[in-house]
């Protein structure tokens, strides 16, 4: 078994947290973004915590009420 260079798996990461945000600021809870990504709700958590330690607008889009 060889393990992926370090830089590919920081990417990978910081994409993986990118969709766990851009899914939380749509409005969905963390259970249900982890179904969506096939991750465990625990990543889910650590990820937006990580986002916001690192200054990151979490912010949730206002719902369309249309």
């Amino acid at each position: 078994m060889i393990a992926e260079e370090r830089a590919i798996y920081e990417s990978r990461s910081r994409q993986r947290r990118d969709e766990i945000v851009e899914l939380h600021r749509r409005g969905l809870k963390g259970y249900e973004i982890a179904r969506e990504l096939s991750v465990s709700a625990g990543l889910v958590s650590i990820r937006l915590k990580e986002a916001r330690e690192a200054g990151m607008d979490l912010t949730r889009y206002a719902a369309d009420r249309s």
